[in-house]
């Protein structure tokens, strides 16, 4: 996991080190070998359970590929954007990849989090880049109105999710994937219980190009 973390953190002060002549061609280069490197994450998903542990971060069947993805989507953004934003200074064009890269980590670390707390924090963490993303570069006038209904409804959506994870570790005493899956399995039959269910599942909608909910 660190193998792929550390690199990437790496990257910001390297992408604000190099000329600026090499900027967008060593980062396309540097994130391409990242990406290479976290294709050995998916030797693991054959196996059942957890692998890369450590007490805070793991990969598993489910987040791997996802993992995968992430590191992959760095690279394919760098040679998107690059044409895009050549006529901006040097410094608006560091910021940038630099905002690519910290998505990244947040979404590296939130993928691998073990615990549910720490997934919370890097999910919405996430959301400080992507604000800044679509309010600088956005291609659109409405860019800033956008900005704001993101930033709304993903505040708003978030906080059912905050209080349903609280009441997760009144109930069962942990938040940790690894400890919860032995914990007494908990019986949700009332309609406060439902209501729990569906605040776990409002920030997530909220993310998605959910209907009434993705004005952005």
């Amino acid at each position: 996991m660190m193998k792929i973390l550390i690199p990437t953190i790496m990257l910001i002060p390297t992408t604000w080190a190099i000329p600026a002549k090499q900027l967008w061609s060593s980062s396309l280069a540097y994130s391409l070998i990242i990406s290479m490197i976290s294709l050995t994450w998916l030797k693991s998903t054959a196996d059942a359970g957890w692998s890369f542990l450590n007490p805070y971060m793991a990969t598993d069947p489910l987040s791997t590929p996802l993992l995968a993805l992430t590191c992959w989507l760095l690279p394919l953004m760098i040679l998107a954007s690059q044409h895009h934003t050549a006529s901006e200074p040097i410094n608006r064009q560091r910021t940038y990849i630099t905002l690519l890269t910290s998505l990244q980590i947040f979404l590296i670390l939130a993928f691998s989090a073990t615990e549910l707390i720490m997934f919370y924090i890097m999910f919405e963490a996430t959301l400080i880049p992507t604000l800044v993303i679509i309010t600088r570069w956005g291609n659109q006038t409405e860019r800033l109105n956008a900005g704001t209904y993101f930033l709304f409804y993903t505040l708003a959506g978030s906080l059912p999710l905050l209080v349903a994870l609280l009441l997760l570790q009144n109930n069962s005493g942990t938040l940790s994937l690894l400890t919860l899956q032995f914990s007494p399995s908990l019986n949700l039959t009332s309609f406060a219980d439902k209501l729990w269910w569906a605040g776990c599942l409002l920030a997530f909608l909220v993310k998605m190009p959910l209907y009434g909910a993705h004005l952005w």
